[in-house]
């Protein structure tokens, strides 16, 4: 199930008062003056939720929270997954559709919605880039959305190229043999 990004800090930022939880926006909540003062993005970092001191696990534990996340999506697509047994490397895990015998080289990144720290919202794929060896290889970009926990595969224009000129080089292979 996909929490929507609301929704999700809503409950995130519930807090007990002498039994009872409250949500942000209700008035008995603690941090209702500031929200009401300075809106919703500066109150969650206020309260830790977001921003920079808001993930409870290091940055290469939320890499291995993405990672599950992408493994258990693409099982769910009917791919096979292999990920890389090290900790370094151009790819994080290789995937096969055992149906169209596809294979794909996969990088996994971690993005969010929102720039915490000004409260705009960032564009769709902001901050996925593939190095120069990952673009030549083929490898192609799985991103994690951290904030609702959606997974996909980033569609590339240049990993069209590589698999066109690699099945122009099986054809040519085809009328040698």
């Amino acid at each position: 199930m996909i929490v929507p990004y609301a929704r999700f800090y809503e409950n995130k930022s519930r807090k007990y008062v002498n039994g009872r939880r409250y949500r942000l926006g209700n008035p008995s909540h603690p941090c209702y003056d500031y929200y009401k003062q300075h809106g919703m993005y500066k109150t969650l970092d206020y309260m830790k939720i977001t921003g920079v001191n808001s993930s409870k696990h290091s940055p290469s534990r939320q890499g291995d929270l993405a990672e599950f996340y992408a493994v258990t999506w693409l099982w769910d697509q009917g791919y096979e997954v292999f990920p890389n047994a090290g900790s370094t490397g151009m790819v994080d895990m290789i995937a096969w559709k055992p149906e169209t015998n596809e294979i794909i080289l996969i990088d996994v990144k971690t993005t969010r919605n929102h720039n915490f720290t000004t409260g705009e919202k960032r564009k769709p794929g902001a901050g996925l880039g593939r190095t120069a060896i990952q673009k030549e290889k083929g490898v192609r970009l799985l991103n994690y959305n951290a904030d609702n926990r959606q997974v996909y595969l980033v569609d590339h224009k240049y990993t069209k190229k590589i698999q066109h000129k690699l099945e122009l080089m099986e054809h040519k292979d085809d009328k040698s043999s």
